[in-house]
């Protein structure tokens, strides 16, 4: 049993050593990429529209009959009315009521298309909490150096980040080489 348990133990010593010696002998191989400049954006602007797509109470629910449409409705309203360049560049399908698919066509239409999604709904606030809020779950308050509301960490946060990244590319008249693909669900 001593030999056997010896012998595992030199095999593993070994192995390791070969390993070490094969994790040194080659270098890495990866590339370096230069330094991207920051794009200058309107942090106050960003944070205002963020905090105004948290006011929407665009509620979910495991039933879909129990979901309110009129407040995915209106949150959509806001959204075109807060990024106009996508709302002429890209062209918006409405999918299962709700949920939205934004195009925006590349130069390339043979590459393979990107996906970015993201979900404009939230779950329901937790019966007999909404007293434990430090802050109004649909008010989009900014205070204390943060942004509150349902969706400011998952997913709305997400959404409108996406939907600025596109506004903003689109401003300085960028186009993409694939087509880009927006997916904006409502039922998570």
């Amino acid at each position: 049993m001593k030999k056997a348990l010896l012998g595992l133990i030199t095999l593993l010593v070994c192995l390791l050593i070969v390993m070490a010696v094969k994790t040194f002998r080659y270098p890495s191989r990866q590339g370096t990429a230069p330094k991207a400049a920051l794009a200058r954006v309107d942090q106050e602007a960003l944070a205002q529209r963020l905090a105004g797509a948290l006011r929407f109470r665009t509620v979910s629910h495991q039933s879909q009959e129990m979901t309110d449409g009129r407040p995915f409705l209106d949150f959509q309203a806001y959204l075109e009315k807060s990024f106009p360049l996508v709302r002429s560049h890209l062209s918006r399908e409405v999918i299962n009521d709700y949920s939205l698919l934004y195009t925006w066509p590349g130069q390339s239409p043979d590459l393979a298309p990107l996906l970015l999604i993201a979900h404009q709904d939230v779950v329901p606030v937790e019966k007999g909490t909404e007293t434990d809020w430090r802050q109004e779950p649909f008010g989009g308050a900014i205070s204390d150096g943060f942004i509150w509301g349902r969706g400011s960490l998952d997913d709305k946060v997400c959404l409108v980040g996406l939907l600025e990244a596109v506004e903003s590319l689109l401003a300085r008249g960028f186009k993409p080489r694939r087509t880009v693909l927006l997916a904006f669900g409502h039922d998570e």
